[in-house]
């Protein structure tokens, strides 16, 4: 959760307990009849409002750390289990649940798996799977919250606190910032507690409980409030703390943890504008389970609450809401678990009729194929939590951004189309959208210098920011040296000879194919392909020789003869510069595997 999202959060909340205070203050209660003697009739509600939206803070603070430092600490193994077990639908299931149990966060999750179909490593149906069992995995979010362990909180936070600011190495630190953030968490929520604790006797707010037991509202209730704060975990830790202090009833409490449920689906959706289609029929599968699931258990809310009751300690020998208090934030966890796994299971065989269903409403278009181009696919701000992760997606959109390239180079290099003014004028649309692009991906990396990476993750840093540095030269290459030659062709209707033509034809394929193994070596880790870029140079130093000879031939002193050569002559330097841009992103791939091997020595 980024801090905007924190900032949005509690805005929500101080907004819905505005409309709140509106509704149940004392001249509105005094309309709606008399209160109960044992009711009091005014709150402090200052400070309750301090309470309430300090303890949420920090219980967001806390998951925002928590998160950080899991993928900090198991982010890169996580990514590998999701690549390694995603073999069938059942072990893709497995996966998911398990990656998202330790990195408490489904979203990064999600994003992993879409990248992962986007570069052809899993198909959909995979992909659904590990969605599938992502949203078993959240649930043990609701059993972390529904432990009452304050005083564990405090020391907790102190070890956290001090792990992360006094060790030395970097993966100690995070250790320390998810101890401290679990710390938080807890902690959060026991403040919470305390500024619920005078709502006991407050009769218009216990009535609003009454009428959550009727799960069409509490559904709606917690649906809401999710779409509204964009996080399941803020609202099921709300419910878990409304349900340690009595209010709530365990039917209620699971209305409105189904809400939250389907309202989590906003937040899957919004996640999905501007990304790929792969994305969105990622965010529709994830929709369709989570909005599928609550309708199957929905006539059966009391059938989930009597098993999560069964398999629930039990406190006995107090009051109603003494007994409500002390069972009820239990059973609600585990209430939560079953009606996920349930569903994960009966679900989990029709994942095809899922995947038939999302590629009917997201069809492949052409269109869409061309704006999805020049959108980044895997630079998702959730990634930037873990150095190692974020620079895996750098290098993933290095990968399509070697497809962008080749296409826009051998679009350009067709010589044969030199005074083509439409041709010309999508060439420097072309250009302009590619080094936007590129920009993204330069803007995103700079974003991971921010977090404290170690010497590894530097050198790696440095190098992914080297070559996409690199990149942008290309592009400029490309368009001051070949596309600017045609502008001026146009403009002077002049065409080089066919010979000439034939020439930079081989002198460009050439060099293309260098480029391509140079951003291949990078995407792949491939000192093969390196190799490949560094072994065409006697090649293309031949057919520049042979293209030189050829100009030297047919010079003749008149205007447009010279015109002429010096347009061959800038698209010749052209090529040549692309192709020692080229050697210099083999070499850093070269560099680095001779310096990983001589570590391991």
């Amino acid at each position: 959760m980024s801090a905007q999202r924190i900032v949005w959060t509690l805005f929500s909340v101080v907004s819905l307990m505005a409309a709140w205070w509106l509704w149940a203050s004392p001249s509105w209660a005094a309309q709606a009849g008399p209160l109960p003697q044992n009711a009091t009739t005014e709150l402090d509600w200052l400070p309750m409002s301090m309470e309430l939206l300090g303890g949420l803070a920090l219980f967001l603070f806390g998951l925002d750390l928590l998160i950080k430092g899991l993928l900090a600490v198991a982010g890169e193994k996580m990514k590998t289990l999701l690549e390694k077990l995603t073999v069938n639908r059942v072990t893709g299931a497995i996966s998911g649940a398990i990656v998202t149990a330790v990195i408490q966060s489904s979203s990064v999750t999600t994003v992993l798996v879409v990248g992962f179909v986007s570069a052809g490593l899993i198909t959909v149906a995979q992909a659904a799977s590990i969605i599938m069992g992502a949203n078993l995995g959240t649930t043990i979010t609701a059993q972390i919250v529904a432990f009452k362990i304050t005083n564990l909180a405090l020391a907790m936070i102190a070890v956290g606190f001090v792990t992360k600011f006094v060790a030395k190495l970097s993966k100690t630190r995070s250790i320390g910032e998810l101890v401290l953030g679990l710390g938080l968490i807890f902690f959060g929520m026991n403040v919470m507690s305390e500024g619920m604790a005078p709502l006991r006797d407050y009769e218009p707010f216990l009535e609003v409980m009454r009428e959550l037991q009727n799960p069409f509202y509490g559904i709606l209730v917690g649906m809401l409030f999710t779409a509204l704060v964009q996080s399941s975990s803020a609202t099921i830790g709300i419910v878990i703390v409304m349900a340690g202090n009595g209010f709530l009833t365990l039917p209620a409490g699971i209305a409105l943890v189904m809400g939250a449920d389907i309202g989590t689906c906003f937040t899957a959706m919004l996640a999905s504008i501007g990304k790929s289609r792969d994305a969105v029929r990622t965010a529709l599968v994830h929709v369709g389970f989570n909005v599928l699931g609550v309708l199957i258990w929905l006539p059966f809310i009391g059938v989930l609450a009597y098993l999560a009751s069964s398999v629930s300690p039990t406190a006995t020998g107090l009051d109603e809401m003494a007994t409500l208090a002390a069972n009820t934030p239990r059973e609600i966890a585990n209430a939560n678990t079953i009606f996920k796994a349930t569903a994960l299971l009966l679900f989990l065989p029709l994942i095809p009729l899922f995947i038939w269903v999302v590629y009917k409403l997201v069809p492949i278009g052409e269109s869409d194929k061309a704006q999805r181009n020049f959108s980044p696919q895997f630079l998702d701000e959730t990634l930037l939590k873990s150095p190692d992760m974020a620079m895996d997606a750098a290098v993933s959109e290095l990968g399509v951004f070697r497809e962008k390239f080749e296409k826009f180079f051998k679009h350009t290099i067709d010589a044969k189309e030199f005074t083509n003014l439409n041709r010309i004028a999508y060439e420097d649309n072309y250009t302009d959208k590619l080094l936007t692009y590129q920009r993204k991906i330069l803007y995103y990396l700079g974003r991971i210098s921010q977090a404290d990476l170690d010497d590894k993750q530097q050198n790696r840093y440095m190098r992914l920011i080297s070559v996409t540095n690199i990149l942008e030269s290309m592009i400029e290459t490309v368009d001051n040296g070949i596309i600017q030659a045609k502008h001026q062709a146009f403009e002077n209707r002049i065409q080089p000879s066919e010979t000439m033509l034939n020439l930079l034809g081989d002198l460009a394929r050439e060099v293309g194919h260098g480029i391509d193994h140079a951003l291949k070596s990078q995407v792949e880790a491939s000192d093969e392909a390196a190799h490949e870029v560094l072994a065409v140079k006697s090649k293309i130093d031949h057919l520049i020789q042979n293209a030189l000879e050829h100009q030297t031939r047919r010079f003749k002193a008149d205007d447009q003869r010279v015109m002429i050569f010096r347009l061959e002559m800038q698209i010749v330097d052209a090529f040549k510069r692309l192709h020692t841009l080229a050697k210099r992103v083999a070499r850093y791939q070269l560099n680095t595997s001779a310096t990983s091997n001589g570590a391991n020595q």
